[in-house]
């Protein structure tokens, strides 16, 4: 789960920004990683808004989950866009002449709160489960 809000007017290509985990994650029914621990990522790709109603763009991908065992490598992306604002360019036109031009489209967001997905990549550091008895089967008697 994002934190802080970043968006294509401010963010800058390689800032890193924090995650929280918002879901216990399992392994064999046992959780492994649990809820509020920290994962990183960082900004793929910006465009910022432009003139004559462009809207920004910005895109973003994991980086790592910080575990007291290690690091684990994580692969997702994130893509936004921002509207473009062709209605109030033209309006903007009418009111103040081709001043009006000037008036940008809205910045991409990646908003706090937003859930960002991702997948362990690779070998990790990952706790192991504790080994479980198979009860399946009875033992044999001696």
């Amino acid at each position: 789960m994002v934190l802080k809000e970043i968006n294509s007017r401010t963010a800058r290509l390689g800032d890193r920004f924090k995650l929280r985990v918002d879901e216990p994650i399992y392994i064999n029914g046992v959780p492994v990683v649990p809820v509020g621990s920290t994962a990183w990522g960082e900004i793929a790709s910006v465009e910022k808004n432009g003139a004559v109603g462009k809207g920004g763009r910005l895109g973003a991908k994991l980086l790592y989950l910080d575990l007291p065992s290690g690091q684990v490598r994580l692969r997702g992306d994130y893509a936004d866009r921002g509207g473009g604002n062709g209605a109030g360019v033209v309006l903007a036109v009418v009111g103040f002449g081709l001043l009006g031009l000037l008036t940008g489209g809205d910045s991409a967001r990646l908003k706090a709160g937003d859930i960002f997905t991702g997948y362990v990549d690779g070998p990790s550091p990952l706790p192991s489960p504790p080994a479980t008895k198979d009860i399946s089967a009875p033992e044999p008697a001696a």
